[in-house]
């Protein structure tokens, strides 16, 4: 009889004393037999049965036979239930919030973490664009960064630094702290510091405001401690500190290796209409809605307009119109697509660049007086996020402009797939929404 059979019949009940001994035997010498032996027995429900009869039984005497016996049904108890705890602690997990976005100042975002003041964080990437936003983690450790910044949150105590500047405050609770860089890391000792990173050099600047800090570079086993207002500088190579006091720095955000970026906002020049017309309390200022609903009469659409007379377009190299979608709190994402479909366009009529306050639909800017730039794409699970265009017919359409203004319109092309209306309104930031930025123009200059 092979050990397979050995021990379907053991769990059966049907063994021999001397089959017994041989079973016990192989699983002595042979580990991988001892893995099959607990999987057999974690799913055998008739062991499961036994266990529980044996329970309510008198106990009887002890024999050699039921000695060997309750030895193999007590290895088989604890190897079914260390079977089963590994099956629980690699099951996969939701992740866990480690931190809150607590404020947001013109922020604008490229992440797939929301980005709406007040979201809990997990752990993840994020790249801020422009703007000022903090951080606060469970652990108590607060962190504001400074566009343009990218970084990743790891846990409640750490946050490697992949490029741009952040200054750190950590209490009591989060004494530990980590900041990692390229090069190494630093571990707070009660502090207020800063880091500035830079993603094409490598290297890491830090300054301590208040308190201590110590910074380490794993490859050359070096490690020092900084006090109130003393730098170190951190690179792969190596791990620079100085001594003497220092005028006060700056975080240099320009790169010689990357173009210079230049935005432009609307400047309060941006709107949206309803085919309906209604105005008043059916226009909120502070965002820029687009619908597109079967009975057409609750229809939106954006406009907003940009001053690029002061940019150099001919050392542009690169235009990117960018957009940060906010919820609108209107109708219902499930009336929807699962893909929705937004296009771009660039107004060409002189005389629809313009329009007047309270514009309605029929006179304000429209489709058919521009050409089409672009096209994005947003899940109808998404609600907020940043997105936008960049396209060489963008580039295109901003060096042919003649009087340095340009107008867009923005229209979602998806329609319903349920019902005829009361489908989600799609909304983006407008210039005076309190937590992120309205539309942007990003030239990267050489």
């Amino acid at each position: 009889m092979n050990s397979s059979e050995l021990i379907q019949q053991y769990l059966l009940g049907t063994l021999s004393e001397s089959q017994v001994r041989e079973l016990e035997h192989e699983l002595e010498s042979d580990a991988g037999l001892r893995r099959k032996f607990a999987i057999a027995a974690a799913t055998d429900a008739g062991l499961r049965d036994l266990a529980i009869q044996n329970s309510m039984e008198p106990q009887a005497a002890t024999t050699p036979s039921s000695q060997r016996n309750a030895w193999l049904i007590g290895w088989c108890a604890m190897a079914a239930s260390l079977l089963l705890a590994v099956l629980f602690t690699t099951r996969p997990k939701t992740p866990v919030p480690i931190a809150t976005l607590s404020t947001s100042e013109n922020a604008a975002w490229e992440s797939a973490l929301p980005t709406t003041v007040g979201s809990k964080l997990v752990a993840g990437n994020m790249k801020l664009m422009s703007g000022i936003a903090t951080v606060q983690f469970d652990s108590g450790a607060q962190i504001t960064f400074e566009a343009p910044a990218h970084f990743e949150l790891i846990d409640a105590m750490r946050v490697r630094m992949v490029d741009g500047a952040a200054v750190i405050d950590v209490p009591e609770t989060a004494h530990g702290f980590t900041v990692e860089t390229p090069g190494g890391f630093a571990v707070d000792h009660g502090t207020q510091f800063a880091v500035a990173v830079k993603e094409s050099s490598q290297t890491a600047d830090f300054e301590v405001l208040q308190g201590e800090i110590s910074v380490h570079h794993p490859s050359s086993g070096k490690e020092v401690h900084l006090f109130d207002e003393q730098f170190a500088s951190l690179s792969d190579a190596d791990l620079e500190t100085q001594t003497q006091e220092s005028p006060e720095q700056e975080y240099d955000q320009s790169d010689s290796k990357r173009p210079r970026l230049i935005r432009v906002g609307t400047e309060g020049r941006s709107d949206y209409l309803i085919r309906n017309n209604r105005r008043g309390k059916w226009i909120h200022p502070e965002m820029l809605m687009v619908k597109r609903a079967d009975s057409r009469k609750w229809d939106m659409r954006a406009i907003f307009s940009m001053d690029i007379h002061s940019v150099d377009l001919d050392s542009v190299v690169s235009a990117r119109l960018r957009l940060n979608q906010v919820p609108s709190g209107k109708g219902f994402a499930s009336r929807l697509p699962k893909i929705n479909t937004f296009a771009v366009y660039g107004v060409t009529n002189p005389e629809r660049e313009t329009w007047q306050h309270d514009p309605t639909w029929e006179y304000a800017p429209d489709i058919i007086d521009g050409i089409l730039l672009g096209k994005f794409e947003i899940p109808r699970s998404q609600q907020t996020g940043t997105f936008g265009i960049q396209s060489d017919a963008l580039l295109k359409f901003l060096r042919s402009d003649s009087d340095g203004k340009v107008t867009f319109v923005l229209v979602r092309e998806s329609v319903l797939v349920e019902g005829t209306d009361r489908g989600l309104v799609h909304a983006f930031a407008n210039d005076s929404h309190p937590e992120v930025s309205g539309p942007l123009l990003e030239f990267a200059v050489d």
